[in-house]
This record gives structure tokens, sequence and C-alpha cells, in this order.
């Protein structure tokens, strides 16, 4: 009997809720997975598109040189082993001789070489080259050796290969060279050619995407399901009422609104929460650029929250992280401060450091310069992706107002919300989750970096799901960089259990 999963995310926990009754069916290969995302893809170009919607695509479209496990340590994926040299300068890789593309064209190292020039290369307009910076070349030694060379030593290097964003996927040169980047953004599925265990099979934007098993995946085995495809359903009723026809058996990202009702029509139905994974923030704009180009190092104050003054006021004493928590996720949630939350690894909870204090954010404001004579007005910017992110930053409004703030809220689509926040696009402050983006700084400051979770997650296990989880690894920069375009107020933390997680399979 099929037992579809269900993901619940609000902002803090994740739950997974097995309908059915009876014990676990005997294990069965194959099968189609059918997946609801809330949100469009924005485009299918691995190397330069924003949002998670894409990175689930390319966990398991693509494949890299390595990964990295829920408890930090790095596992080969196309490289067999790595030697890193005394200096920190010198990383070899040696690659495994069996990883194919979809084309049929071996993953070699001139392959590896061609992905990350393609990123390095400015006219790619890659937001992974700021984190790759410290690169000074690639070079091919064998046709299964290949040595990455280094500007100065870098503590991220494997980090970054391995789990920002989607860490480094690799695309076959072929049909990259063939095809435009137009096309590959377009979701060709000839443009797309990656090396991980599902082959784009077909894109229709705002509609549906289907990928295919690929036969001759490197790992024995692997994957365990036959095809995968994601329907686009953008109304949290209509996703409820396809899951509950058995239309789907995945809500990417589920409304904690409706555990309640799920709750009550299956009283028997097992939920499961854990430590949260992902940030709901209050991001502000501290610098702009000064030469009016999005992206350029040469930055400007930004004219409001370049002022340290008013982001203490505004994003440490003047939100009460209780009230949004008890109003946006009726008290299923944890009030944070930061961008690393509870569920990562070696976090620190700073949350005493910004105790809710209004009379104390007055004062900070009147000290730079604002008050009846002079209100400070700013644009509270966030998208329609969750209605959770309308009611949070209809909330900071109320806090704000306050202290004598107006906050106008601008409600945007996602995709033009990702294309202002990861392309240094005009905005005073947004309300999101870290998800969506990752982290990213202005100007390129890649000794300031988070590292993604795994990107060995993929739709691949024989086992039975019982729950999604995502994992994310924080290193501590080796230096910071003195300029900063943003400034981060977490509001709370939530886990987010998405298809990018290792997907065990129904029987």
């Amino acid at each position: 009997m099929r037992r579809p999963l269900l993901a619940v995310t609000g902002v803090l926990v994740m739950f997974a809720i097995l309908c059915g009754e009876g014990t676990a069916a005997a294990q069965k290969r194959g099968g189609t997975l059918r997946v609801a995302y809330g949100n469009e893809i924005a485009g299918l170009d691995f190397h330069t598109v924003p949002g998670y919607e894409m990175v689930w695509v390319a966990n398991n479209v693509g494949c890299g040189l390595i990964s990295i496990t829920p408890d930090g340590k790095f596992i080969p994926e196309a490289a067999e082993s790595w030697q890193i040299s005394p200096d920190g300068l010198l990383y070899t890789f040696k690659l495994k001789k069996n990883v194919l593309f979809h084309d049929g064209t071996r993953v070699d190292a001139a392959a590896v070489k061609f992905s990350i020039d393609r990123i390095m290369d400015p006219a790619t307009r890659s937001s992974m080259r700021t984190f790759l910076e410290p690169v000074h070349a690639v070079e091919v030694v064998d046709p299964y050796t290949v040595q990455i060379r280094l500007k100065h030593p870098y503590a991220f290097m494997m980090h970054m290969l391995a789990t920002y964003r989607m860490g480094l996927v690799l695309y076959s040169p072929t049909a990259t060279q063939k095809y435009t980047p137009e096309e590959r953004r377009a979701g060709k599925p000839e443009a797309v050619v990656g090396c991980g265990p599902f082959k784009l099979v077909e894109w229709v934007k705002g509609t549906h995407l289907v990928m295919d098993r690929f036969d001759k995946y490197f790992e024995p085995g692997l994957p365990y399901l036959d095809r995968v495809v994601i329907r686009v359903i953008k109304d949290p009723v209509t996703q409820m009422a396809a899951f509950k026809a058995g239309e789907i058996d995945f809500i990417a990202d589920f409304s904690i609104d409706h555990v309640d009702t799920l709750r009550a029509q299956n009283p028997r139905a097992p939920i499961f929460s854990g430590k949260e994974t992902t940030p709901m923030v209050a991001m502000m704009k501290i610098t702009v650029p000064a030469d009016g180009k999005p992206m350029s190092k040469d930055r400007a104050p930004h004219a409001i929250f370049n002022d340290i003054r008013v982001r203490k006021a505004i994003g440490c004493y003047g939100l009460d992280r209780k009230e949004i928590v008890k109003i946006a996720f009726k008290g299923q949630a944890t009030p944070w401060v930061g961008i690393i939350p509870p569920g990562t690894l070696d976090t620190v909870d700073v949350t005493h450091m910004c105790p809710y204090d209004p009379a104390r954010a007055k004062a900070l404001l009147a000290e730079a310069g604002y008050g009846p004579q002079k209100p400070l007005t700013f644009e509270l910017m966030t998208n329609t992706e969750k209605s959770v992110f309308n009611v949070i930053a209809t909330v900071i409004k109320e806090q704000v107002a306050r202290l004598g703030v107006t906050a106008n809220i601008k409600l945007v689509d996602k995709v033009s919300w990702m294309n202002t926040a990861t392309q240094d696009g005009p905005f005073d402050m947004y309300v999101e989750d870290l998800a969506s983006l990752r982290t990213r700084t202005w100007p390129p400051a890649p000794r300031r970096g988070t590292a993604r979770g795994t990107r060995t997650r993929k739709w691949t296990s024989t086992s039975r799901a019982t729950r999604g989880s995502s994992t994310r690894r924080n290193a501590r920069p080796s230096r910071r960089s003195s300029r900063s375009s943003r400034s981060t107020s977490s509001t709370g933390t939530r886990s987010r259990g998405h298809p990018s997680t290792r997907l065990r399979s129904h029987g």
C-alpha cells in the first residue's frame, strides 16, 4: 500500500506525517515519487540560478567532486581521493573512472576544469564565483587527476566544493558547449546534463518537471526510484486536496496551519520534530553600489541601515521575537538571534544579547537623529511564496510602529524577490528564510561564508521514509570582511523537510 509522506514546515519545526495504517510493507524497488512545489523553479542553470527549488533539482541531476556528511565529514562523489599540500595552496583530486554524464561522456579532469572555469568566468555571472575567489587556476594533470591551485590558503575550500548552495555541480562540457545559456536556463533536457542519479526528462515552467533514473549512475544499486515528478501547486488548499486524493506523495513546503486538521483526521499519524536548521530572517541592506552597478565592490552607505544605531534599534531591541512566534507560528518556533539556528552544528545561542527593549530602541533612534520631527520610514519587502512571510512582515510593521517608525510592506513574487536579493538590487529590509538563497554577502567576501547542507541527500535510498531533515555546517571564518552590504536579524528558526534530503522509498 502506498503511504504518502508529508513534510510539514513552519519556521521552526519540521513534521513528517505518515498517513495510513498498518506496518511497513516489504521493500520494493522502483516507482514514481510525486512531489508538490509551492513555487516555480526559476531556471535550471545550476551555476547561476538561485532558489532552493532549483537546488533540489540540482541535488539529483548533478554530482560533484565531494560531498559532506551531517557531522561534517567530507566523502567522495566523482572524486576517489584527494590531497591538500602542506601550505594549503594545492588541492589534488583523483577521479573515479566509472562516473558518466547523462550524455554518455566521462567525468574526467577536463570536465572538472571546465565546470570550475565556467563558474569563475565573469561572463557566467555565477554567484558561486564569490566563494571560489581564491582559485588561481585549475590544471589537468592526467585524464583522471585534476589540481586546483589557490592564490592563498582558504579554510573553506572543501566546504565550497561540497556544500555551498549546491556545491560544485559538474556539467557535461559537450552538452554545455553545444547549447546556449538561454536553453539551459529554460531547462532544455539536452542542455542540462549532469552526472547525478536522475536525468532531466522534461520541464514545463510553472507546471511540472520530470526526472528519470539514470541507469549508469556510479553508485551501485542507486537510485531506488524510477521517476520523480514535481508539480507546481501554489495554492496550499489545492496542494492538500491533491495529497488527500492520492495525487501527490510529498509536499515540499507544508503549512503548519494544517497539522491540527490532519491530526484530527488521523489521530494515529506519527509526527516527528527536530531542532531547527533554517532561520527566518529580517535582512537589512547596509551598503549600496557607489557606481550604481549591482554587485560592485565600490560601496556607499545605505541611507538608513548603514547606521549601526538604527540596526540595533530595529533589528535587535525593537523586535519582539516571542510575539512573532506566537502570532505567525502558533508558538511552534524558537525565538532566535542570528542566522545560525539551533539545529546547526556548533551553534551558539546569543538571543540574550538582543532582549526586547522598546525604550532602548527609541533612545538609539533618537541618538541617530530620528523622532517626531524626523520620523523614520523604510520599505519592508517580502514575497508571496508563503503566507507566513507576510504575517511576519505585518507583525514587524506593528512592532516598529510602537517605536514611531513606519514600515511600508512591499509584497512581490518569489522570482522578483530572488532577483532583487541575489543581484544586489534595491531594498531596505526583507523578511524570508535562508533556504531560498543560502548566505550571500556584498561586496564579495569569500572568507565570510556559511556552508550549505549535505548535497549527498538525493532521492536514492532503499529504506522506508520516516522523516526529512536538513543539516547545515557552519564554519567560523578566518577573517571577516570589513564591509558587508547586509545585516541579519533572525526572528526565529525553522527546520525544513524537503526533497533535497535523502528521501526513502515507499514500499
